[in-house]
């Protein structure tokens, strides 16, 4: 089973995102600050990061950086409740494979692409006439 860790201060989105992918299938774990996030990326390890970006005790940014410098192999996704285009294209320049907006829907998840690696790996997608779903 592939392990994603959501890391959010919003216990409500923690809760909708967890109850989603746990039905389809993930081992999904949660953290409410940054910090929190890291120790649980260094015990457990994870395939997948989704990640708000404004934390209590952190920022996306700094996530990102940390994830993709200690676990390179893992994916990142960045969820926040601001659309700013440069934000989003200066993190998926620094490796984070999505960013997306609140009110994050599960739905919003199904639409990834299924073109990066580590998506390949969790076999989260397939193409069905065309569309994506979860497996």
């Amino acid at each position: 089973m592939k392990k994603i860790l959501i890391i959010d201060d919003e216990v409500n989105v923690s809760l909708l995102l967890s109850k989603f992918l746990t039905r389809n299938g993930f081992d999904v774990t949660t953290a409410a600050t940054g910090t929190g996030g890291m120790e649980l990326l260094k015990n457990v390890g994870f395939d997948l990061v989704l990640c708000d970006f404004r934390l209590e005790d952190t920022d996306g940014r700094e996530m990102l950086k940390n994830i993709k410098s200690q676990y390179p192999k893992t994916g990142v996704i960045i969820i926040t409740g601001y659309s700013d285009i440069k934000m989003a294209v200066e993190l998926i320049k620094m490796g984070a494979y999505d960013y997306i907006t609140k009110p994050l829907y599960p739905d919003a998840i199904k639409l990834l692409k299924p073109t990066t690696p580590w998506l390949t790996n969790l076999k989260l997608r397939q193409w069905q006439g065309g569309t994506m779903a979860v497996k």
